[in-house]
């Protein structure tokens, strides 16, 4: 351990340790083994003997949000004898579903969920607040002796006015933490356009996030990943890597800093060492040299057929068949519409309408396509949907495929929030907007297939 009162460690992508006396503050930790089915791989993976001399020295370990690269289920699975024997305390949201919660304590583990915008103390010197934010992000504020430190992982707090709102109501900080990569689908493998303005984009964050917070010291992280699936690796073409973040920000009144895997500074006397640009540039040059996994093959249409059949099950569980019966109906909606998918390893056309007790095969053109695993995953998982947009193992076909899958596959994204699609969805105006909103940027940067 180094000499330091008050230290920040970086461990890997969106985990760092920040330690104040005898608290050691963990976030997010995901060392190992793939996320999002199989679609991501972290672009360095830190050893078991690293993972255990870690948690031998962490007291708190707060947990941004639900995406399996924050909470990585194979992480507390594996080490759930060491993080019970040090009776490490789990920090996370407080959430309508409580499904973190509901896991962690079925593991027997030490949890604390944390109420929305209020202050907590670890120590006298060491305070901490969770900020909420869109669906089901969240942010964490902390003051350690003296300094400010915020980490706003992937939080959607993108442009000008948004920022400078969360300036309003939380003031600046000395140290950011954030995103400084794309890390979702982005229009296929011929919509590179929307891969560079999306790299662009993050760039710009970065740069009014600090400027706005007025951050003197910006560590970028949670962007240390590959997408790393046969179906998906393009994806990486336009990533941005810390040079060029480093060649982009230029002259800024704030400092970059990238660090290494296991890399502990002295809070107060933060610096930049040429080893760790030159550990981070020779793992990104050396990106297309590591291996790509392969989907293996559902065994039959059948059994697709019988994952749909539970799918709908579960849809009709929780909404009403009625509501989006009707508005399937109205044709400038273009909700719950029957759509083509395009299964890659099978080589047929499925029809898939939910208001059908089965898929069907047809000769009729396609709006996206995939790997019978990932329809199969989407079917057998409530956030199957989500993963799939994020990891990108799919292609658009016809023109506005993407809205139209969209359009029926997201009900289960308001779901996992504590939002059933019934006439309540009436009174949450606010979800209804925030989603067109991101329908409508999505719109704006696909082009026609």
């Amino acid at each position: 351990m180094n000499s330091f009162n008050t230290s920040i460690k970086f461990i890997n992508h969106a985990s760092v340790l920040i330690r104040h006396n005898a608290i050691f503050l963990l976030s997010d930790p995901w060392y190992f083994g793939t996320s999002f089915h199989e679609g991501w791989s972290l672009i360095y993976e830190n050893k078991d003997s690293e993972i255990r001399k870690l948690l031998n020295e962490v007291t708190h370990i707060w947990i941004s949000h639900e995406h399996p690269d924050h909470f990585s289920i194979p992480f507390f699975k594996k080490y759930n004898e060491i993080l019970k024997e040090n009776k490490i305390e789990i920090l996370f949201q407080l959430t309508k579903d409580r499904r973190v919660y509901s896991f962690l304590t079925s593991q027997n583990l030490k949890i604390k969920e944390l109420n929305h915008s209020k202050d907590y103390y670890l120590d006298k010197d060491f305070k901490i607040k969770c900020v909420k934010s869109s669906f089901y992000d969240s942010s964490l504020l902390m003051e350690v002796n003296r300094k400010k430190i915020f980490n706003l992982n992937d939080c959607p707090i993108h442009d000008k006015k948004q920022i400078k709102k969360f300036y309003n109501k939380y003031g600046s900080c000395d140290i950011l933490l954030t995103q400084f990569s794309y890390a979702a689908w982005k229009g296929g493998k011929s919509n590179k356009n929307w891969r560079i303005e999306a790299a662009q984009e993050k760039i710009e964050t970065v740069k009014n996030q600090s400027n706005l917070l007025n951050t003197k010291i910006v560590i970028p992280f949670a962007s240390f990943i590959r997408f790393s699936n046969i179906n998906n690796h393009y994806l990486n073409d336009h990533i941005n890597t810390p040079d060029k973040l480093i060649s982009k920000v230029g002259n800024e009144k704030f400092d970059l800093l990238f660090l290494k895997p296991n890399e502990e500074q002295d809070i107060n006397n933060l610096k930049q060492n040429n080893e760790s640009i030159e550990f981070w540039r020779e793992q990104f040059n050396n990106l297309n040299d590591k291996e790509l996994i392969i989907y293996d093959k559902v065994s039959s249409i059948d059994e697709l057929n019988n994952a749909y059949q539970k799918y709908r099950n579960r849809i009709f569980k929780k909404n009403s068949y009625y509501l989006m019966y009707i508005l399937s109906k109205i044709p400038t909606l273009g909700a719950f519409k029957k759509f083509i998918i395009k299964i890659n390893d099978f080589k047929k056309n499925i029809e898939c309408d939910l208001f059908a007790e089965n898929l069907s095969l047809t000769n009729a053109a396609y709006d996206v396509s995939m790997d019978s695993k990932s329809l199969d995953f989407i079917f057998n998982n409530s956030f199957g949907f989500d993963t799939l947009t994020v990891n990108g193992c799919f292609e658009e076909g016809e023109s506005g495929g993407f809205i139209k899958m969209t359009k029926t596959f997201a009900i289960e994204n308001l779901n996992n929030i504590g939002i059933p699609f019934n006439l309540s969805i009436l009174f949450r105006i606010d979800v209804i907007l925030m989603f067109f909103k991101l329908l409508i940027k999505v719109i704006s940067k696909l082009r026609p297939a």
